[in-house]
């Protein structure tokens, strides 16, 4: 039980500093050196280093080291893709059986995200509102790999937030959802979680497009973990 709490403490800090650019892509991560800095044996990092592998975010390159991957524009569109296609599909399923309680947690959530939460804040925050709709569809094998699919972009997402700024339509859409949702119009809230998913990809599919020269190198990397 030790071992397991302490791989998750180690496994929040690390995902949030590859989110942050903190640690920047092409990072090595070895188990030793980060047992030292977290002040626990390998044991934990291991496990930790296993959860961020299975989440993408880093790959194993020997038994004891793993090296921070990185963000382009294929992984943007294919993440994308995949989750305009389940997420939608999910709320239209999940809308009929949301209630009271779900409204009651998107409107907290949604109050967190406009009082201008850090960033950490906001994606836990955005994640808990959609998790509240999609919670309700009964289909636990799509839920799990919406979620896995949010922790990837929430990298994507928190350059938006930091770097590129321009978040007012975020606010705007999570509105929209939510007068969707408890009004039962299931349809609708498909529709507008499409449309959302869709403007988001959007703005940071541009973001990274500039990012790109002439000779389709690809710069973005780096300008996510200058900025951040």
């Amino acid at each position: 039980m030790a071992y397991a709490s302490a791989a998750a403490r180690v496994a929040s800090e690390l995902r949030s500093e590859i989110m942050q650019g903190d640690i920047t892509p092409g990072s090595r991560l070895s188990q030793q050196s980060t047992a030292e800095r977290f002040g626990v044996s390998r044991i934990p990092v291991r496990d930790a280093l296993q959860i961020l592998v299975g989440e993408g975010l880093v790959h194993p390159v020997s038994n004891a080291t793993a090296v921070v991957t990185g963000m382009s524009i294929a992984e943007l569109q294919e993440l994308y893709e995949m989750r305009e296609a389940i997420e939608p599909l999910a709320t239209q399923i999940a809308v009929p059986n949301v209630g009271r309680a779900e409204h009651i947690t998107m409107r907290k959530q949604l109050q967190i995200m406009e009082e201008h939460a850090d960033t950490r804040t906001w994606l836990a925050a955005n994640g808990a509102f959609h998790a509240a709709v999609y919670e309700r569809a009964g289909r636990p094998r799509m839920i799990e790999l919406v979620e896995r699919l949010r922790r990837l972009t929430d990298r994507y997402m928190y350059v938006h937030i930091e770097v590129i700024g321009q978040t007012e339509h975020l606010v705007s859409e999570h509105l929209a959802i939510l007068a969707a949702v408890e009004n039962g119009d299931s349809a609708l809230a498909a529709t507008l979680t499409r449309e959302h998913l869709a403007s988001a990809h959007d703005f940071i599919l541009r973001y990274l497009m500039d990012g790109q020269d002439s000779a389709g190198t690809d710069h973005f990397a780096l300008k996510a973990s200058l900025t951040s």
